[in-house]
């Protein structure tokens, strides 16, 4: 099987947990891996350090590897078409990959989000003659798109994490864009058990961004009754705004800001909380959540989920697997919130192992690998 490398913005990174696990499930598949990043994250997720011992990191390369200068003509065209990025700065970054992905046999390179990490891929599968594919994700294609067209024209294949996605992207190239949803490590979480006795009520896990809809989750669950707690799990921009939002509303002995949290926090403290509540939206700049890894997480490990109507979550919930409201609407959230605590055991027992089925049977990283790798393998 062909070895692919991984072209990476920032490796690893603790909020980005699909990039690690879609390497893990590519190489059970067999395929072997090399990681290229431009940054690392301090804070990471413990099963990305194998892959981040192993990653290239392009700054740290030499600064002009000229190996194959002459072949940078095939490039030309592409970079010059490039707004965001200045002639040179893009070829030396495209040369510096090049170098490293011929000096690893690489046989195919695999960017993940449609920015700099992209544009790079395609400079160096250009220089090298071998294939290039990435992964459109959120931000990349709906807040802060760069040269988004002529990347859609000149990969040979790209990636769509959710079906909208997909039909968007389809209709501005000619070139296969497939749906491959981000999956979850199916071996990682433990078979499904009917023993479930939480302990606390909701619980929130993510970026503490815009587009995560913290906002009305506070309006919300100022509206539920006194009895009623939250933890925040995640750091973020919003922290501080946030913080002074709870304090305002009298909320501070009611909700708990537990700061950032790795992947093995989640397996452990999921069943001590009645619901995940992850109330998504769409940000000003117009950036969204994709297919949300926490929703899957969060069935795989029998949490129930309260979440809204975002296009992404459709994908994956249905009208049995967990709770929609509609976006922006914190009269709806809290209504749902509410009923959920009053629902009875057999009602949430039966959610828990029906979600349990859907994620298992539809967004495991496995079944995902498969689809992906066989675009891989047939070009």
């Amino acid at each position: 099987m062909k070895k692919i490398g991984y072209v990476i913005p920032s490796f690893p990174t603790l909020s980005e947990t699909f990039v690690g696990v879609e390497m893990r499930a590519m190489m059970a598949l067999g395929h072997q891996l090399k990681p290229y990043a431009f940054s690392s994250s301090a804070q990471y997720q413990p099963d990305d350090a194998y892959l981040k011992q192993h990653c290239t990191y392009l700054t740290d390369t030499p600064a002009n590897p000229f190996r194959h200068i002459l072949k940078s003509y095939r490039c030309h065209r592409f970079i010059r078409k490039q707004k965001g990025f200045s002639y040179l700065s893009l070829l030396r970054q495209g040369l510096q990959l090049a170098y490293h992905a011929d000096k690893d046999g690489c046989e195919h390179l695999h960017a993940h989000f449609a920015w700099h990490s992209a544009a790079t891929a395609i400079v160096a599968a250009k220089i090298l003659g071998i294939p290039v594919s990435f992964v459109g994700h959120g931000a990349d294609i709906y807040a802060s798109p760069q040269d988004l067209i002529c990347k859609l024209q000149e990969a040979n294949f790209i990636c769509a994490v959710t079906k909208e996605m997909q039909s968007e992207l389809q209709l501005a190239t000619a070139k296969p864009v497939y749906h491959i949803p981000c999956g979850i490590q199916d071996a990682k979480y433990p078979p499904f058990s009917y023993q479930w006795h939480p302990r606390k009520d909701f619980l929130f896990i993510g970026r503490l961004v815009e587009k995560k809809g913290l906002d009305v989750l506070l309006t919300a669950f100022s509206q539920l009754p006194a009895s009623s707690t939250l933890d925040i799990v995640g750091d973020g921009p919003l922290l501080t705004k946030l913080v002074h939002t709870a304090q305002q509303m009298q909320l501070t002995h009611r909700i708990t800001f537990l700061g950032s949290k790795d992947a093995n926090w989640y397996h452990q403290h999921a069943a001590d909380y009645k619901a995940l509540v992850a109330p998504f939206t769409v940000a000003p700049n117009g950036d969204k959540d994709t297919g949300p890894l926490v929703l899957k997480e969060a069935m795989a490990l029998g949490l129930p989920v309260i979440t809204s109507d975002l296009a992404g979550c459709n994908e994956i919930l249905d009208k049995n697997s967990g709770q929609q409201i509609p976006m922006d609407d914190p009269v709806s959230l809290m209504h749902a919130m509410h009923h959920h605590l009053s629902r009875t055991e057999t009602e949430l027992q039966n959610q828990r192992e029906y979600a349990f089925r859907r994620v298992m049977s539809l967004f495991t990283a496995g079944k995902q690998a498969e689809l992906l790798s066989a675009q891989v393998e047939a070009l």
